[in-house]
């Protein structure tokens, strides 16, 4: 648990640090058509992704849990 908690907090860091860069401001250019499915389908997406993970055998467990953290970062660039 330690492990997973400070992999995010350095991931989260990482981001703050991206959307005050000038590659920041890129990266939210180029996904700015995206904004819109990216904030609508948030729940949606978030209860998939839990029921995956609960359903799922271990090996796909982290690949799930992969996804979706990549989507959280993409939710909170955008």
């Amino acid at each position: 648990m330690g492990k997973r908690l400070g992999a995010l907090l350095v991931l989260l860091g990482l981001l703050l640090l991206l959307r005050h860069s000038a590659l920041g401001m890129e990266l939210r250019n180029l996904l700015e058509p995206y904004r819109y499915e990216i904030k609508e389908y948030f729940w949606g997406i978030t209860f998939i992704a839990a029921g995956l993970y609960m359903i799922t055998e271990r090996a796909l467990r982290k690949a799930v849990l992969t996804l979706y953290i990549i989507y959280l970062l993409l939710y909170l660039v955008v």
